[in-house]
């Protein structure tokens, strides 16, 4: 018996991650929620058609869902017992997941998106753990579902987006305390700004960027400039200067202690060590 599968155009949507989610169906009485029991399932061997796949992260139970239906060949949504081999492949052809389910008929139940409405889907849950950190949170997700001799589909696929899991980057810093002159037009120094400590977040959601927090004092000079200004560079893991970008620290007098994180860091690559050095601005053409 040949099988099919059925693309129709609303899946570009419905695939996306944390895009149109599945959830699953429920009935709401007097503020208590049940969920909507499966039918009688049919056997397996009435398998006729593969259609809605796709794949979401669950934040609540930090794990991944691969969603799909079958039918028989009267469009009928059922359930049956066949196996799943996933991979995971992100943007920067990385390899993240790789391996094999099998999917029984009690994984079968109603869910509901904004695009599709309610389908009787397989959930096929991935934990989190299972998924190796890489250096895009874009991806596919290949999938073949297939039960011995009897169902086979080949290989079919949907897209994974902002919810791959990315590796952490690394931050090293000069030894503090450091000083670190500010000065005028003319070569004088105007003031000393004493950095204490730096630190920084990264933050993965979308595109991943560095927060970099710096504090300080400042041990000499007045409050007549509107800011005193120092200077970052930002190196990788090669020895080449990738970002570089000034700092800017308004209105300090003498002995007043700060706390800065205006600066941001884009284009930063997941997995990569970095070295952060803070240096004296420097006037152009001085």
């Amino acid at each position: 018996m040949k099988k099919y599968l059925l693309t129709v155009s609303f899946l570009l949507i419905f695939s996306l991650c944390g895009c149109s989610r599945l959830v699953p169906t429920m009935l709401t009485d007097n503020d208590v929620t049940t969920l909507i029991p499966a039918p009688i399932p049919l056997a397996g061997t009435d398998i006729e058609t593969l259609k809605s796949w796709s794949f979401q992260f669950n934040e609540g139970t930090n794990d991944y869902s691969v969603f799909f239906a079958l039918l028989d060949k009267d469009d009928e949504y059922i359930s049956g017992d066949v196996d799943i081999d996933i991979r995971i492949v992100n943007d920067n052809n990385e390899e993240v997941y790789k391996g094999t389910k099998s999917v029984s008929k009690k994984d079968f139940s109603y869910y509901t998106s904004q695009a599709a409405g309610e389908q009787y889907l397989a959930n096929v849950r991935i934990p989190a753990s299972e998924i190796a950190s890489g250096t895009s949170a874009n991806g596919t997700v290949f999938m073949t579902i297939y039960k011995a001799d009897l169902v086979d589909f080949g290989e079919v696929s949907c897209s994974a987006l902002y919810c791959l899991p990315i590796a952490d980057v690394q931050v090293t810093f000069d030894s503090f305390p450091l000083d670190l002159k500010v000065k005028g037009f003319d070569g004088t120094t105007e003031s000393i700004i004493q950095i204490n400590d730096v630190s920084y977040i990264f933050e993965k959601d979308y595109l991943p960027q560095l927060k970099i927090i710096i504090s300080g004092e400042k041990i000499y000079g007045n409050s007549n400039s509107v800011y005193d200004i120092i200077s970052y560079k930002l190196y990788d893991s090669e020895g080449y200067m990738v970002n570089t970008n000034n700092i800017y620290l308004n209105s300090l007098s003498q002995g007043d202690k700060f706390k800065n994180d205006s600066t941001m860091i884009y284009d930063v690559i997941p997995g990569e060590s970095y070295t952060l050095k803070l240096v004296e601005y420097e006037w152009a053409g001085y």
